[in-house]
């Protein structure tokens, strides 16, 4: 479970992040589970409790929450159950993402493999079956521009490793990984090699500094004036 808390008023420009509210709960499955009806429910009881535990006595209400399922498959039981045994309307509002109307929270069924890799490439991309190379390249590209960020880094060693285990994997998966890997080494080497050049330019600034001030100290005895 994760609990994102939304700071302003205004709608996120993105289609994932419509419904989101002041505070925001995702209920994330694993690659090999779905939305069951029973994680379902327990998700909405979750959001009562939080409800009850945050803040004064009635400050939020349903309205300050929503709730966001992500799964890679596509949770037919679910839908089923909704629309047929509790008339609820199930709206796609765009390609992966489907806005429950009418229940007690704002809630959103998010299934990644769905999803538009132009605007949701990182969550399109959760997956240990990542064999398309246009994407995989895109992936890499885009992670030159963030490799000093951790959350970057952790998700693309997490990506590594749930591909690591497919049979078939195509081999440029392999190959762009390690480019990404080797580039990401080069860039650290030389920014350790700069910072080492930095060191060596301010030691050699305090020596000269400490001579100026051994300077300053005999000038001044000389006039028999107090350093301090």
């Amino acid at each position: 479970m994760l609990i994102v808390k939304k700071l302003s008023t205004e709608i996120i420009p993105k289609n994932i992040a419509y419904i989101f509210k002041t505070y925001n709960l995702f209920e994330i499955k694993g690659i090999g589970s779905c939305i069951s009806t029973d994680s379902y429910y327990k998700t909405i009881g979750y959001a009562g409790l939080f409800i009850n535990q945050t803040g004064k006595r009635n400050q939020y209400t349903a309205l300050d929450i929503s709730l966001s399922f992500l799964s890679l498959h596509y949770p037919k039981r679910l839908m089923k159950h909704l629309q047929k045994d509790r008339k609820i309307i199930v709206e796609k509002f765009s390609n992966g993402v489907y806005h429950i109307i009418n229940e007690t929270f704002n809630i959103q069924i998010i299934v990644t493999k769905e999803l538009c890799p132009e605007e949701n490439l990182y969550l399109h991309c959760l997956t240990d079956h990542l064999d398309n190379t246009k994407l995989i390249k895109r992936l890499v590209d885009d992670y030159k521009h963030h490799q000093e960020q951790d959350i970057y880094i952790r998700y693309m060693n997490q990506l590594t490793n749930a591909n690591s285990n497919t049979k078939g994997r195509s081999p440029m998966f392999e190959e762009m990984m390690e480019r990404a890997r080797i580039e990401a080494e080069t860039y650290y080497h030389d920014k350790i090699e700069q910072l080492s050049s930095s060191n060596e330019q301010l030691s050699s600034s305090v020596e000269q500094l400490v001579a100026q001030i051994d300077y300053l100290k005999n000038l001044l005895n000389q006039h028999n004036i107090q350093f301090d």
